[in-house]
């Protein structure tokens, strides 16, 4: 399930990528890109672009961190509620 969102996340990059930058390139040419350096939204979008690819990237790494195994979990709410609750379920 992970791969996929990884899979997806990347390929709505890619799109949103190709339409902001590629798709004016392929339309005008060069001259599309001449202004960039002066233009302060197209640089956001880059900025944007290339921290949301960098987050994607950083995804698989920090993925075990954020979702647990099944018993792992159990383990931690018996620590943190105590063996009281226990005779309870």
């Amino acid at each position: 399930m992970m791969t996929l969102a990884v899979l997806l996340a990347a390929g709505l990059m890619a799109f949103a990528a190709f339409t902001a930058f590629g798709l004016p390139f392929m339309v005008m040419g060069p001259r599309a890109l001449e202004e960039f350096s002066e233009r302060k939204d197209q640089q956001a979008m880059l900025a944007t672009l290339a921290a949301a690819a960098s987050l994607i990237a950083a995804l698989p790494f920090a993925a075990p961190a954020l979702i647990s195994e099944a018993p792992v979990v159990q383990v931690m709410a018996q620590t943190h509620t105590g063996p009281a609750l226990d005779a309870l379920a």
